[in-house]
């Protein structure tokens, strides 16, 4: 299998590969109660390797190696052979090496980058794309780069520049520095390895996430013509104008907007000697920053709000469409730069007359609505709502908090109900979070 290749396939849950990992140390041990040295060192240098070739970058890796060594103490005891071989020594001889056998272009552009500026730049009245051109230096910078320390040094300073800019914009340009790499160099240069936030940004910013999400559960939006909503939805399907006909698909299978739009494969669900009447197969998830876990780069089933022969239909159509075959394929920005807006005028001008009045009608909020339905028609009585969520939504089924955010819609019927089930999933994730790490604006657990 290729790195590339590799790095196309799920990354099994950390957790679940240490302990394959130190049930694997165990058969190394001989019968006198030794262990096979070198064969624990070419284990170890395997492990970290698989998760160099998935992406992880130094930082990363210096955290899950932690994690490892835990492992190895509570299985093997403190003064081991294993978790004196499994250690961190040489953790950036060893990524050098890596990356001195990886083959990957040295020169590239972002070609992309280099179009918006010379739109920018015919437009004179204009604001100067600063970020944009930093970014394109950045590209041409690392041009040619080919040691960890220049790499390093590179990256440093773009960080540096971010200094003064507010943590979710700094999230968001890292985002599109790495997706500037992947066009300029493809995904296994080893720029991508270096060039990423600290997992304490990412930390912080779930956790201001979380606590936005624990304020907003105390008032759920009633949806009183949810019904209506997916009618239209369903009509949509069949319509002769391929945007509206994305819209349908939305709405029905609950897919962002980006997936549906450029990315989604939608294939007939097996059932029996035939096929699916409620639901399909899906590929194509978006990569989240929690991709660990989640249905990225796997096909699941997932149910459908209108038979699966019509949504299949309506996707067949957008594909072989002239629109759905440029909207095929965009990238993150061009997807924003083309469509978005767009989208955003479409879904507005199709639903403001029975939206809730509470926020004005927008793409994702189709997600969350289907998520609501799809739990009320399909799931059984025995899977709680954030496990049914997740399974649907292709989350981590860990992932408390973004199931919890797609809590979004009650409906008149169960109004009561629904409020109550969601203050007490809230508190239960509030205090499960609090007790772990402190969440802003959230009082500390009394203990």
């Amino acid at each position: 299998m290729s790195v590339a290749e590799k790095r196309k396939t799920k990354t099994p849950v950390l957790v679940d590969r240490i302990a394959d990992f130190i049930e694997t140390i165990k058969a190394t041990q001989k019968a006198d109660g030794t262990f096979d040295t070198k064969k624990i060192g070419a284990l170890w240098n395997e492990e970290v390797r698989f998760h160099f070739d998935n992406g992880r970058t130094e930082k990363t890796l210096e955290l899950y190696i932690v994690k490892y060594r835990y492992a190895l103490k509570d299985a093997f005891g403190p003064k081991t052979t294993p978790l004196a071989i499994c250690n961190m020594k040489k953790l950036r001889e060893r990524l050098d090496a890596y990356i001195k056998t990886v083959e990957y272009p040295v020169k590239g552009v972002a070609t992309s980058i280099e179009e918006k500026l010379e739109r920018a730049g015919a437009n004179m009245a204009g604001r100067k794309p600063r970020f944009l051109l930093r970014v394109s230096d950045f590209i041409a910078a690392t041009n040619g780069v080919t040691t960890k320390p220049d790499m390093q040094a590179l990256w440093d300073a773009e960080m540096a520049s971010m200094a003064d800019k507010a943590q979710a914009t700094v999230i968001s340009y890292i985002t599109k520095y790495r997706n500037a790499l992947r066009e300029a160099f493809g995904d296994d240069h080893p720029m991508l390895r270096i060039a990423a936030g600290t997992p304490q940004i990412y930390d912080e910013a779930r956790k201001i996430k979380m606590a936005k999400i624990a304020n907003k559960h105390g008032s759920l939006i009633t949806f009183e013509n949810h019904a209506e909503v997916m009618k239209r939805c369903r009509r949509y399907l069949q319509s002769f104008d391929i945007m509206t006909v994305a819209i349908g698909l939305m709405g029905t299978t609950g897919r962002r907007p980006y997936e549906i739009f450029t990315q989604a494969e939608l294939t007939p669900a097996p059932y029996g000697k035939g096929v699916s009447k409620w639901s399909v197969l899906f590929n194509g998830q978006a990569k989240t920053k929690q991709g660990e876990g989640t249905k990225f780069g796997v096909t699941y089933e997932i149910p459908v709000l209108e038979q699966s022969k019509i949504v299949l239909d309506a996707y067949r159509r957008l594909r072989e469409s002239s629109d759905g075959k440029l909207w095929f394929g965009l990238s993150v920005d061009d997807f924003t730069s083309e469509v978005r807006l767009p989208l955003r005028d479409a879904v507005i001008s199709k639903f403001e007359d029975i939206w809730p009045k509470e926020e004005p009608p927008k793409p994702y909020g189709l997600r969350h609505l289907y998520a609501e339905i799809a739990f009320r028609n399909f799931a059984p009585s025995s899977v709680t709502k954030n496990s049914y969520f997740a399974a649907i939504l292709g989350h981590n089924n860990n992932d408390l908090e973004t199931s919890l955010s797609y809590m979004t819609y009650t409906f008149p019927e169960d109004k009561e109900q629904s409020k109550a089930r969601a203050e007490r999933v809230a508190e239960r994730t509030i205090q499960q979070m609090v007790s772990v790490n402190q969440i802003p604006g959230m009082p500390a657990k009394a203990g």
